[in-house]
């Protein structure tokens, strides 16, 4: 509709159609789609502040560190999302039930045992650093 009026009232130079190879995994050679996805976030922007007076209170080593790389990071701070569902995300280990009415956050490999008491012991815990999922 809107590129046949640009037509009709000759305001186009050009419209045509550009091919272009689409971004894969470099890993797993999964299509890099990337869409609107609900995102969990921690709210830094609402802490900078406390965030950096409690740098000042850290004895850091190298010192550097402190007014450094890290130092300049807290300044800058912003929200944070944590829920990101590419290789180099943090993944996060909370579970929601079916109906969302539950979630459980394991905090530890011990919570994780002990969440799991009832399914019977887990004998080996694997951490994944790049699985594939529904969504990639």
């Amino acid at each position: 509709m809107v590129v046949q009026e640009l037509k009709d009232k000759k305001l186009s130079i050009n419209i045509g159609t550009i091919v272009h190879s689409y971004p894969h995994c470099w890993r797993c050679d999964t299509p890099l789609i990337y869409r609107a996805i609900s995102a969990w976030y921690v709210a830094v922007e609402k802490i900078r502040d406390k965030m950096v007076a409690n740098n000042e209170k850290t004895n850091w080593t190298p010192d550097a560190i402190k007014h450094g790389r890290f130092g300049k990071w807290l300044e800058q701070a912003r929200d944070w999302n944590i829920s990101r569902n590419r290789y180099w995300g943090s993944a996060i280990p909370v579970w929601q039930s079916e109906d969302k009415k539950e979630e459980v956050c394991i905090g530890s490999i011990n919570d994780l045992y002990e969440a799991n008491k009832e399914y019977g012991q887990i004998t080996k815990v694997i951490f994944v650093r790049h699985g594939r999922t529904d969504y990639n």
